[in-house]
Formats: structure tokens, sequence, C-alpha cells
């Protein structure tokens, strides 16, 4: 059975070409990827060209594909992206992403709802959200905004474009408009009150392994003969837990990309009842939702230290590699140093966003290759601070799933399971999110039970690499973790 699987993240878009044999072994054929540009017409902006990724998308699945019969397309893509179109889904804007800072300007419009919001969609008031971006919209557009029809995330752009059917996920849409109900998986009608929309205007809702069929017109640009199925997918995150953990409960998983997670599935949505809201809760798939949280603050931090430290440039992916691999042989003279990594706003409510990046300690002993590490302590600290209030809250792991561009990384993965005090559990088969979307594609095409994509999961990190914590080491984060909690508070709320 051959999958190909499409993942548009905020760095890149990827796809591979997936085998999955029938003794449950996957193999990744080929595997391509393209840098997506920015277009960032003013301050603060950042935003994606959708023309720009079709054509990517476009030459990447010829390249992988190579004229071979495909069984499915599967799709992932990033969460919080918002494009509005025409009644003719022309494009009328390009796709605003969670690194556009523009839309924080309305985001007090938000701000007296916030907590009913929270309860109800599992979304503290934070701008990288559809809602604050809808209200931006509108006072940025004014009268030019009764040209919008429709207001589309990520995963509705991708289908809209290989299928021509307007429709999401329920995990997308959970985790970027702002605008639905966690607990009756409709859109909700005091989120759609606030923004000022109907319901019709937002795609329709479906879950992960609902199934298009690729245009006729695209399929033949692609050179592919047959009608292909199109899985619809979940969002990048939600893809890689569930090829983390075929959808198991009780297990955490960690993504260590440009920016990062840290959640677990759970039967239940829960949300942080203190009036922090630490974390972000969603849905997953099935009835269960997604209990934890994300952070802004990830590899795009670790990138902007490097190309400032060692001027390297994070493109020439050799040089970039390099760095962080004598990092990971550096023993480090002092552990003084601690970084608050806050390069973008966060998605903490209650941090400040004109507080950006700092360093604590730095003394005429401190070494770039400190600086650089305390900046990588900080990143997996900011995941900690989700943890401990998801424990409060009576969401706990034994082990910890992690994947991502930095945990490639040996030392990253020991931090890791230092700072949080679990097992880390790190496997080589491939990328967890294509993984995730190669079960989506045997359950939604009815190759696999529920069962079956369990059993699968476990066989595939059988034989992962199990990272376990040094307790002295255990000790000594939860002492810094303390210092770095107590710094926010001061210097970031």
């Amino acid at each position: 059975m051959l999958i190909t699987s499409i993942d548009l993240g905020t760095t890149n878009v990827k796809v591979a070409l997936i085998k999955f044999y029938e003794d449950g072994r996957v193999e990744v054929v080929r595997s391509l990827s393209q840098r997506v540009n920015p277009v960032q017409p003013e301050v603060n902006s950042y935003e994606h060209d959708p023309r720009d990724i079709e054509k990517q998308i476009k030459t990447l699945v010829k390249g992988c594909v190579g004229g071979v019969h495909l069984d499915a397309i599967v799709l992932t893509s990033y969460l919080f992206g918002l494009l509005l179109t025409d009644e003719g889904m022309n494009y009328l804007t390009n796709i605003i992403t969670w690194m556009d800072e523009r839309p924080y300007e309305v985001l007090n419009e938000v701000m007296p709802y916030s907590k009913e919001l929270y309860f109800r969609t599992g979304c503290p008031p934070l701008h990288i959200y559809g809602l604050p971006k809808i209200i931006w919209f509108k006072k940025r557009l004014g009268s030019g905004f009764k040209r919008v029809r429709y207001l589309m995330d990520s995963k509705a752009f991708l289908m809209n474009f290989l299928t021509g059917e307007y429709v999401t996920d329920l995990s997308t849409a959970s985790g970027t408009y702002q605008l639905l109900n966690l607990r009756t998986l409709k859109w909700d009608e005091l989120g759609l009150t606030i923004a000022g929309i109907d319901e019709r205007s937002l795609p329709e809702l479906r879950e992960g392994y609902y199934v298009g069929v690729l245009r006729r017109g695209l399929k033949e640009e692609l050179g592919l003969s047959d009608d292909v199925p199109v899985v619809l997918g979940l969002f990048d995150g939600a893809s890689m837990i569930y090829g983390a953990t075929g959808g198991l409960s009780g297990l955490g998983v960690v993504n260590l990309g440009s920016s990062a997670m840290i959640r677990a599935v759970t039967s239940e949505a829960i949300v942080d009842p203190s009036p922090l809201m630490m974390f972000q809760t969603y849905y997953f798939i099935d009835k269960t939702w997604l209990g934890g949280g994300a952070i802004n603050n990830a590899g795009v931090v670790v990138e902007y230290i490097i190309k400032l430290l060692y001027d390297v440039d994070p493109q020439d992916t050799i040089k970039y590699s390099n760095v962080l691999e004598s990092l990971n042989n550096t023993v480090k003279k002092t552990k003084t140093l601690i970084s608050i990594p806050l390069l973008y706003p966060e998605r903490l409510p209650f941090i400040k966003p004109t507080k950006r990046l700092s360093i604590l300690g730095i003394d005429s002993s401190s070494r770039k290759e400190d600086v650089a590490i305390s900046v990588i302590e900080g990143v997996l600290m900011l995941l900690a601070l989700i943890y401990s209030s998801m424990e409060d809250v009576g969401v706990s792991v034994n082990e910890v799933r992690v994947g991502g561009k930095l945990s490639e990384y040996y030392f990253i993965r020991k931090l890791l399971a230092n700072i949080l005090g679990r097992k880390v559990v790190h496997t080589t088969v491939g990328d967890l999110s294509h993984i995730g979307n190669i079960f989506l594609a045997l359950r939604a095409l009815k190759h696999v039970t529920q069962k079956g994509i369990y059993e699968l999961c476990e066989s595939i990190t059988s034989s992962a690499e199990r990272v376990s914590p040094v307790e002295s080491e255990v000790t000594y984060y939860r002492s810094l973790l303390r210092e770095f909690k107590d710094l926010i508070n001061k210097l970031y709320t």
C-alpha cells in the first residue's frame, strides 16, 4: 500500500511517499521538502502566500510520486492559519500565521469574554487564534470585508485546493479558531457572536478520517491515472500524537519543532481552572481530547541564537547540525545561566507580549556554548511549566514520546528527560506526523481497525530508544525550574 503524506508546516512543506507492508512494516520510500518563504509586508507581519504553497505541493508530489499508483493522500497542517476568500473561493488575503503579531492590536476586544471562551473552546485569550484575526481583518479591511464569504484555516485551504470541498477536521478547527465548542463539537454561539459572523462562512466539520477525492484536473496535472482518496487528517501536532500513541491515553507526547508542545490524550475535555489558563485543550479524535499546551518559542529561538552566536544560517543544514552536535559534547563550566526564551509573543496569556528574550547570570567565565545550552534548557522548561499545570488537574504520564527536529539530538532528549523527570522515548522510524497519517489512511480506508492501530504503534515503538532521567539531574532542574518560574512571575507577568 502506497500513501503520500502532505505536511504543511510553518517553516517547511514536506511530502513523503510511504509504503505500508502487510506485516506491519512502514518504509519511507521518498521524502522531499521545501522551505515556505514568509511574506512580510509590514512590521510584525508573517504570512504565507497560498498560491506559492499550491505550487510547492505540486512540485513535491510530482517529485515524490513519480507516476506510481497511489492508494491515498493524507493531509496534516499547522494551527492558527486564517485565509479569507470571496464567494468563488478566490483568495482575498494570504494565510495569516501564528507568527503574525498584528492581531494583538484587537485582543482587548476578546478579553472581557476570555474565561467563558476558554471554558467553552479550550482556547485562552491569545492573538494567534482565528477569532481576534477575524476582528482584526474587519478593522483592517473596513467596507472591503463585505467581499469576504469564507474564513478558512490551513486544512480547509488544503482540502479545497486538492478536492474542491470546503471542509476541515475537528482537531484543526478546535485549535485554530477559538470558535469550536469542546463539548458539543459545533461552532460556538458566543464565539460567533463576538466575531460577528455566520457559521456558514466556516468550513464543514468532520473527523480526521473523513475521505474526499482528488480533483480530476489536479489528478491529471500530477500524472496520476486513477481516482485518489484524500484523507482529511489532523493538525500537525495531533497527527504526530496519533503516530506516537495510536490514540492511546496515558502517554505524553512532546514535539520540538519551530514551535513545541506537550500533550496527553484524555477521555474528557479538561481545562485549567486557575486564572492563569496555563494550557490549551483541543479536540483530538473519536471523542478524545488533547490536554496540555504548546509554546511559540522553540526551534525558532534556537535557530536565532545559533545564528547570533555562531554566524551559521539555519538553512545551511550541515553547518547548523554540526553546531548542535558540538553542543552534544560540551561540558558546561557553570550551571548559573537561566534563559527566558521569549523571542516571540507566547501562548501563555499571563505573559506580557512586549517582554522578550532574557539571559541571566552571564559573567566573564561564560562561553557561547553555555548561552546556547541555556536557551535550549529555557525552551524545555517552558514545556515543564505547562506539564506542571497538567499534573495539577490530574493529567500525568509515566513516559513521554518525543519527535520534531530538535529531538534528533541526544543531549536534548537527555535534557528533556531530566527537566520533566520522565522517561523519554524516541523512535527513528521516520517523521511521526507521517506515521500518524499512515495510521489515519489505514483506518479511513478500512484496512485496519482502531485496535490494529494500537498494535501497529506499539510494534513501531518497541525498538525505540529510551532515555531515563538521572535523579541528581532531576533534583537540580526542579530547583532551577522554581527559579525560572519565579523570574517569569517577577519580570514578565
